[in-house]
């Protein structure tokens, strides 16, 4: 939930509007293009140093395609692993957005602008030092002091942090309760070692002091090992003794190869037809777990007719059949998504009781027709005209390397051509992509919404009218450019919530929203690719068991290693 790298959802995490802790770290992860195959794996020389014997004690992680030619162990901007090494506050569940015990035991919103966290107490760092409530203080000072580690503007709503005993307080200058996530995601340093740190920023740590489970063992280019740090209280919760992140080959072929051969035990890549590329390969070990890591929606530029009609915009929800979307898209492997702005079945308990069938939208050619009338608009003749006559025509923009994307728009273009719209694809490179979405030079464009299992930062980036910029001005979020101040003030609202009843009431007229004048049109979800081997280790995440999203990345690694043990 931390940092300015974005949680790499289908491996495009700068285009989903949550902040996470380390995402894109140096090293981490190649970038991965769903349906157009896998994203990073382990070379075949890379994958034989592990000995038969190791590999009962060893886990082995898909790390990115290319040399890593700098050991960087810095918790804010460091190579893949990290996450392993440097403890947060708490754990938290990007499926719900709950929190589980780590550094701390537990959270208490005091009011809507006191936050306070409860430490643990006997933890050790990794050089036999005691952790204290100094480090946490100290380490968002720090963030403070070096606005470049503050990657999740932490110090735009914190105004202090203190300590008394074991208790750390946030005293923030405006209700902002859900920045417990945030706050609860920030890497802890250790205060002996930091402070005596010129430069944090470009600070590389090759000797780390921690407090995690594991700590570093070895680098080269083509290979780290993490090994079990003994001081951790959370040692024994972690079976694995070392952890191999393996450097792959940058021939896609290869690694697509090498993944479906089991030379991971845990790789994060997208494989299209999945049961015949990658189960079929190994039935007996191979498994993957797909679940939804955001929303792949549908945004109007809300600046420009028709869509700043919302009877259009909700003609246009009607028009499209989201499941031949996502079957064109990823073929029939997500859900799709409803109109309420959740992720099923992970939020169902917020889910508005008042919003028919969940918030899912099912094509309704005859109802999509009579929103358009509504709207000021008529088929004529095949062609959905308005009073002048003139057919309603628009683009729909996406990268031209995101061929899941592509089909998507593609299915939407001919969904809407049966109601008389012609709808065309706008096809632009991903940097031309962002560029325009960020600064409202579209039509319409296919792009991300939600992922962090809060409802407050799904909904406040996408909705906020502080971040509906003039067109040619940029944005992170809110590409629509929705405004409404009753909105903003159900928004905060729903950040000065202090109890989990109060949250969730908070968010029915924001799901209502979405449903009723559909600022943008949710699709189908965005996929996490979990793709698993239970040869040497199982107990990873799935449908059955979904304690945390399969990420090789984050707090969700450190999860994961909690729960896997020998086969």
């Amino acid at each position: 939930m931390y940092n300015n790298n974005k949680r790499n959802i289908e491996g495009r995490g700068s285009r989903f509007r949550f902040v996470t802790r380390s995402a894109a770290i140096t090293g981490a992860f190649a970038v991965t293009l769903a349906a157009c195959g896998s994203g990073s794996s382990s070379s075949s020389s890379s994958a034989t140093t592990t000995s038969s014997a190791a590999t009962t004690t060893q886990l082995t992680i898909q790390g990115s395609t290319s040399p890593i030619t700098v050991l960087n162990l810095n918790p804010f901007n460091g190579n893949m692993g990290v996450d392993l090494m440097y403890n947060t506050l708490m754990l938290v569940n990007p499926i719900n957005g709950t929190m589980s015990p780590e550094l701390a035991t537990s959270f208490k919103a005091l009011n809507s602008t006191t936050l306070e966290f409860t430490l643990k107490s006997g933890i050790k760092w990794s050089n036999g030092t005691p952790f204290t409530a100094k480090d946490v203080v100290f380490t968002f000072n720090m963030l403070k002091k070096f606005p470049a580690l503050d990657g999740g503007g932490i110090w735009k709503q914190v105004t202090s942090v203190t300590t008394s005993g074991n208790t750390v307080t946030f005293n923030l200058n405006t209700p902002d309760v859900p920045l417990n996530l945030s706050l609860a995601s920030v890497p802890i340093v250790s205060q002996a070692v930091w402070s005596k740190v010129a430069n944090p920023v470009t600070y590389t740590a090759k000797t780390p002091v921690v407090t995690g489970p594991y700590t570093f063992d070895t680098f080269a280019p083509t290979k780290m090992v993490l090994k079990k740090n003994p001081l951790s209280f959370e040692s024994g919760q972690v079976k694995p003794q070392t952890v191999a992140f393996l450097v792959g080959s940058s021939s896609q072929t290869t690694n697509e190869l090498l993944v479906a051969s089991g030379t991971y035990d845990f790789s994060y890549n997208y494989f299209p037809d999945v049961q015949k590329t990658f189960v079929a390969r190994d039935p007996a070990h191979n498994k993957y777990w797909f679940p939804a890591g955001g929303v792949i929606s549908l945004f109007m530029n809300l600046t420009q007719a028709p869509f700043n009609n919302p009877n259009f915009r909700q003609g246009v929800s009607w028009a499209i059949d989201r499941q031949a979307v996502e079957n064109k898209a990823v073929f029939g492997v997500e859900n799709v998504a409803p109109q309420t702005g959740l992720i099923l079945p992970g939020q169902s308990s917020w889910a508005n009781p008042a919003i028919p069938n969940n918030g899912l939208v099912t094509m309704n050619t005859t109802k999509a027709l009579a929103d358009f009338k509504k709207a000021g608009y008529v088929l004529s003749n095949g062609k959905l005209v308005n009073s002048a006559g003139v057919q309603v025509s628009f683009s729909i923009m996406e990268p031209n390397n995101y061929s899941d994307w592509v089909g998507a728009a593609q299915q939407i273009a001919a969904n809407l051509a049966s109601v008389g719209i012609n709808a065309t694809l706008n096809e632009p490179t991903s940097a031309v992509y962002t560029t325009n979405t960020e600064s409202g030079q579209f039509q319409a464009a296919i792009g991300t919404f939600g992922g962090s299992g809060s409802a407050y930062s799904a909904f406040n980036p996408a909705l906020n009218s502080s971040f509906a910029a003039p067109v040619n001005s940029s944005t992170a979020s809110n590409w629509e450019r929705f405004n409404s101040p009753t909105v903003d003030q159900q928004l905060n609202q729903l950040a000065a919530a202090t109890s989990a009843t109060s949250m969730i009431k908070a968010t029915y007229p924001l799901q209502s929203l979405m449903y009723n004048q559909v600022p943008f049109i949710d699709l189908y979800y965005g996929g996490m690719w979990g793709l698993f081997s239970t040869r040497h280790w199982v107990g990873w995440p799935s449908a059955s068991n979904p304690y945390t999203l399969p990420a090789t990345w984050n707090d969700d690694l450190l999860a994961i290693l909690m729960h896997v043990s020998p086969a």
